[in-house]
């Protein structure tokens, strides 16, 4: 049988694990952690596909609520920017982590 609990852990591992937010995040904590992923240069497909939104997946304690937050928070933040927030843009390069030219 599967163990969901630490498939989804294993899943998650290394993506957010540099945050922690406590069981109802404020969102200008959720905002604080996009921001500072948003100066990695990270593209905001990639704070929610692979950073913020497993980690809010994997937790017991987060749920849909959370995920709003960090869709609507992605939206505000990228608003201004020339990168891809909902789907791969031409210009994101996989390897690297980010879209080209945001470095």
């Amino acid at each position: 049988m599967i163990d969901t609990k630490r498939l989804l852990e294993r899943l998650s591992s290394e993506r957010g694990s540099d945050f922690e937010f406590d069981s109802t995040p404020s969102e200008a904590a959720i905002r604080e952690a996009v921001r500072s992923l948003q100066t990695e240069g990270l593209c905001g497909r990639r704070v929610v596909e692979q950073r913020l939104g497993p980690y809010f997946l994997a937790s017991d304690q987060h749920g849909q609520r959370e995920l709003d937050l960090l869709e609507e928070i992605v939206e505000e933040e990228y608003a201004d920017r020339n990168v891809c927030v909902r789907t791969r843009s031409a210009e994101c390069s996989r390897l690297r982590g980010g879209c080209r030219g945001t470095r």
